[in-house]
């Protein structure tokens, strides 16, 4: 009897507290867009949302969109519960982060209350100036590179450093959900107290639609789960490319120890340069350096796999995942690759990173003037010698006196050896001349590539299961995306 009152006392005392924690959320994004659509890719998302509050009573703040006339309906019509909703600015943004700083300054968000952040937007990659990476706020003037969105409105996700301590500081339980482009650029920003989620890996794109992760992750957002569940289940049935990141102990250590080696398999060409990461991979790829880590990843990706399959020989576990046809399909889409890496190879793109050394001199009597400059094969091949010729000769003429135009003299001979240089490694290499332009029309026979991506991705996603459920490391280090219970 005396065990059952306890029991039930403790209960009472759980759900007593899970009562009195403040639970807000601030749900932000639909940035990026041409402003030309009625709408905008992240729509879905934010729908999906509306039935989540409408169910799960949390102080809520949206800044959404602005600027597509579909998507504006969605935000007047849906939330009927939310009382601050605004268009999504870099102003907005940055008032709703700095409101979120303040209440927990004054103490109205305190120890054990909960606060997320959704953004859902287009993200760049990361800078190294930053901690994180920038993310379209607002409609943008057309489709624009996904890559860097430089023609954007963009606002750095650093903005979010100060809220991540003052909720470490304060004890608050802090989640970060980034579910742009390149978002797991934003897994620093976790600590403690602090989860932080990502749609894609570092180097990636994220996706949206129903099947996207985004989407996903909300349809599995119910009372009781602890974020990390949620992760683990919306990554096990997404099957794009995006690599989804976590800030756990265990995710950061995946991400850090298999996501460099398995990127280049979850990349494919597209047709459109604008959204196309592969061209880009295979000319680094191509280079000395780029070369040496393809290959060291690779050995050291084989050796993961000899790993795992090797712990999952002995795991007593039934889900062990079929690793030979991942390894399969990664070694022949390597091979598909290296193609393109060779044909690059053949047409001396690695010799582009060689530096010769020209001297020029001038004499007049005593008088020697000599000069020196190094220049690597790629500065050589885009230089214009034959105009900068004429240029120095024409600036020479102006001058009578040896002592005005030796240096011109000189800097004629060396220019002279230089276009020499020029003609003979075109000479060699004929296809140096507008090779990047010359690579792009071989690459259209890759189309196709999205197909095997997505079949990595998909079995990418079984090992992922495997590695974080079964065969995580043990760790005492605190967890905070258990910690936050929906």
């Amino acid at each position: 009897m005396n065990r059952l009152i306890i029991l039930t006392a403790i209960t009472l005392l759980i759900f007593s507290n899970q009562v009195l924690a403040e639970r807000s959320i601030a749900i932000i994004g639909g940035g990026g867009e041409p402003r030309n659509l009625d709408k905008t890719i992240f729509d879905s998302t934010f729908n999906s949302m509306d039935e989540f509050l409408q169910e799960n009573k949390w102080s809520s703040t949206i800044s959404f969109d602005g600027g597509h006339s579909q998507s504006e309906a969605l935000l007047s019509t849906k939330f009927p519960d939310v009382m601050r909703k605004s268009t999504f600015t870099a102003n907005n943004f940055k008032a709703i982060i700095k409101n979120y700083e303040n209440q927990i300054k004054t103490g109205k968000l305190k120890e054990g209350d909960q606060l997320m952040i959704m953004i859902s937007s287009h993200g760049a990659i990361n800078d190294t100036s930053e901690l994180t990476h920038h993310i379209s706020v607002g409609p943008s003037a057309s489709k624009e590179n996904l890559n860097d969105k430089q023609e954007a409105t963009m606002v750095s996700l650093d903005v979010l450093k100060d809220l991540t301590k003052l909720a470490a500081d304060n004890k608050i339980k802090l989640a970060i959900l980034d579910f742009s482009c390149h978002s797991g650029n934003s897994i620093p920003l976790s600590n403690d107290t602090t989860c932080v989620i990502s749609s894609s890996g570092t180097n990636h794109f994220g996706y949206t639609g129903t099947t996207a992760f985004p989407n996903n992750f909300v349809a599995k957002m119910k009372a009781g789960k602890t974020l990390e569940d949620v992760f683990l289940q919306a990554r096990k049935v997404t099957t794009d490319q995006s690599f989804p990141m976590i800030s756990t102990s265990t995710g950061r250590a995946i991400n850090r120890d298999f996501y460099p080696m398995i990127t280049p398999y979850l990349y494919y060409y597209e047709a459109d340069p604008l959204s196309d990461k592969m061209n880009n991979y295979l000319l680094d790829a191509a280079t000395i350096n780029g070369q040496c880590v393809r290959q060291n990843q690779y050995a050291n990706l084989l050796k993961q796999f000899d790993t795992l399959k090797a712990i999952s020989a002995l795991n007593m576990t039934n889900n062990i995942p079929n690793i030979n046809r991942l390894i399969s399909l990664v070694a022949d889409y390597k091979s598909k690759q290296d193609q393109y890496i060779n044909m690059l190879n053949s047409w001396g793109v690695p010799e582009l990173e060689r530096k010769e050394t020209f001297v020029g001199i001038a004499q007049n009597g005593k008088t020697v003037i000599k000069m020196e400059h190094s220049f690597t094969w790629k500065e050589i091949l885009e230089a214009d010698f034959i105009q900068a010729i004429i240029n120095l000769k024409a600036s020479r003429a102006k001058y009578k006196k040896p002592a005005d135009y030796l240096d011109y003299d000189a800097s004629i001979e060396m220019h002279s050896k230089m276009l020499a240089k020029q003609q003979e490694i075109l000479s060699r290499y004929p296809n140096l001349r507008e090779y990047k332009n010359k690579f792009k029309e071989k690459l259209a026979t890759m189309e196709g590539t999205e197909k095997i991506a997505t079949q990595i991705a998909t079995e990418e996603r079984k090992l992922y299961d495997l590695m974080y459920t079964d065969l995580g490391p043990q760790t005492k280090e605190k967890n905070p995306c258990k910690d936050f219970v929906l």
